[in-house]
């Protein structure tokens, strides 16, 4: 409860800015990585905080420091909404995750280093285990796989049978793919998934 986790915030770029100048984009990358930060905001323990406008891709066009900039730069571009609404259900569905599984949500540092795990994965991938069961999740176990590589990576799973809850850029993810053999994810981008019993 005394941890913020945010990607961006009023006192600099916007994400969309920020990803712009620091990646050479390719075409449906800004998309792709706006939504891998915000897994990352609203997957990790503490409180997540969004700029208003990000759940739309809005931008200040790459101003730093906009309090004296005028609304050309500061407000909030509506029409962004219908443009980007697969990035605009996405946090909805990300955030009605984090609202139905207190495993992200523990609220205590002794909690979180008890039921949260870090996972083997490759360079450019943070992977890790919740013990959901342990804080009264419906959830026994939650892995949350971010991989910031270009190329899908592999990622060894605790044991146990999985359901893709977030993927391929969909949160509920459709499909709902269930393995019951799984022992490895390949991870593109963000993904979440859940045991099954």
């Amino acid at each position: 409860t005394q941890c913020i986790s945010y990607v961006s915030c009023h006192d600099d770029m916007m994400l969309t800015d920020r990803l712009k100048a620091s990646v050479r984009l390719k075409k449906g990358e800004l998309e792709r990585l706006d939504k891998l930060a915000q897994t990352a905001v609203l997957t990790s323990q503490g409180i997540p905080f969004l700029w208003n406008g990000e759940e739309i891709l809005r931008d200040k066009k790459g101003v730093h420091n906009s309090y004296c900039s005028p609304d050309s730069i500061n407000a909030i571009d509506w029409s962004l909404k219908a443009k980007h609404e697969d990035v605009f259900r996405y946090y909805q569905g990300l955030i009605a995750l984090r609202k139905a599984h207190p495993a992200f949500r523990m609220g205590e540092a002794e909690l979180v280093r008890k039921h949260l795990h870090f996972l083997d994965a490759p360079e450019g991938v943070v992977a890790y285990a919740l013990d959901g069961e342990a804080v009264g999740d419906e959830w026994k176990t939650i892995v949350v796989v971010l991989n910031a590589n270009r190329k899908a990576v592999e990622v060894a799973l605790p044991a146990g049978a999985y359901r893709l809850a977030c993927g391929d850029g969909e949160c509920p993810y459709s499909g709902m793919r269930v393995d019951e053999k799984t022992t490895t994810v390949s991870a593109q981008s963000a993904q979440i998934l859940h045991t099954i019993e």
